[in-house]
């Protein structure tokens, strides 16, 4: 708890100092900066990644708040501790791992928890095409036809679209060669075009 404590006061003050622009620095450099105390550099980080790392959370555990909170996890373990390298000097794989990770931590967790009488409420995936239909435009329908795919070819799908990662940084997030990424992205859009032409159908 204390050591949580110690993390949230750095967190608060490094997101308050002042004077240096760090917009046009790159991650590595904005991490280095960030060991050093300077707090814009850490605002920065935040400023480019908050966003996609609560995209890349929900669609994991499926709400808005505890998104929020993983994000401010991931963050936090930032601060406490830092990567010593980045390949290509890019922080994003670093921290879409991490909130990866916590991720399932928490899935994991309501799974242990859940009872028979409250496993269906989450299992809204079950519902008939015809109530999905009837009830979700085909945006939101494309992102139940992604819960659909295997989890392998879901997580790249996930990282493409909602964390805007490169192959290379997918590879690195998932620890798997780059091609590997490429050919689970093709085999995805190839299940995902299968699946479109039921539900248009």
């Amino acid at each position: 708890m204390t050591g949580n404590i110690e993390n949230i006061e750095r967190f608060e003050a490094l997101s308050n100092c002042g004077g240096l622009d760090c917009s046009a620095r790159s991650d590595w450099e904005l991490v280095k900066l960030m060991c050093d105390g300077v707090g814009e550099a850490f605002t920065e980080i935040v400023a480019r990644y908050e966003t996609k790392l609560i995209a890349y959370s929900r669609r994991y555990v499926g709400s808005l708040d505890l998104a929020k909170d993983i994000c401010q996890e991931v963050f936090l373990k930032l601060i406490d501790k830092p990567p010593t390298t980045l390949q290509n000097d890019n922080l994003g794989p670093w921290l879409f791992r991490v909130s990866h990770n916590l991720a399932i931590d928490i899935i994991r967790r309501r799974k242990f928890e859940l009872t028979g009488e409250t496993l269906p409420e989450m299992t809204c995936g079950h519902r008939s095409p015809l109530s999905s239909l009837a009830h979700e435009n085909d945006t939101e329908m494309l992102r139940s036809l992604i819960a659909k795919l295997p989890d392998d070819f879901r997580q790249v799908v996930e990282l493409r679209i909602y964390g805007e990662m490169a192959f290379k940084d997918i590879a690195e997030t998932l620890e798997i060669p780059q091609g590997t990424a490429l050919w689970r992205m093709h085999e995805a859009i190839n299940q995902l075009r299968s699946l479109w032409r039921r539900y248009e159908s």
